[in-house]
């Protein structure tokens, strides 16, 4: 049986009514999703001990097979594992002292286990590197940097 037209608007429909076109866009996307290495997440791994600030856009973006420059005090290490990266927005609740939101931050951090590794308050823009051992021997980093909002990049390293 030939699809049928609509009376309004021309355009070819099944016997649902759907326009086939909008099946097919699905379907592909349903595809995809497992092939891409990067989505979008609602916050941190549980080990991350943030202070009770909102993340920018309530989202965090996640990349299964990430690599990441972190800066310590005498070297940069480069790491590859599983990122998050998410931005926090302060402003509202703390102003915008810049410092003193990174020293409010790492100390959140530090009171989850995390070390500090480098603290450059005076950089433009503030920078603070940490470093956690999970109670599974997971070694896990953190950038965090200080902009408009907070850029907060954590990374659970491949155990290669």
């Amino acid at each position: 049986m030939p699809p049928i037209l609509a009376k309004t608007s021309g355009v070819a429909r099944d016997r649902t009514g759907m326009k086939r076109i909008h099946a097919v866009f699905v379907v592909a996307a349903l595809c995809a999703a497992p092939l891409t290495a990067a989505y979008a997440a609602h916050s941190f791994p549980r080990a991350v001990t943030l202070p009770p600030i909102p993340i920018d856009k309530q989202a965090v973006d996640v990349d299964a097979k990430g690599e990441s420059e972190f800066i310590l005090r005498e070297k940069t290490e480069t790491h590859r594992g599983k990122v998050w990266l998410g931005y926090l927005a302060y402003q509202d609740q703390w102003g915008a002292d810049k410092r003193a939101t990174l020293e409010r931050i790492v100390d959140s951090l530090k009171q989850g286990g995390w070390e500090v590794m480098l603290l450059d308050a005076p950089r433009q823009p503030p920078l603070a590197t940490l470093r956690l051992t999970t109670d599974d021997n997971r070694v896990m980093w953190a950038s965090v940097e200080i902009f408009e909002t907070a850029r907060l990049l954590v990374m659970e390293q491949d155990e290669t």
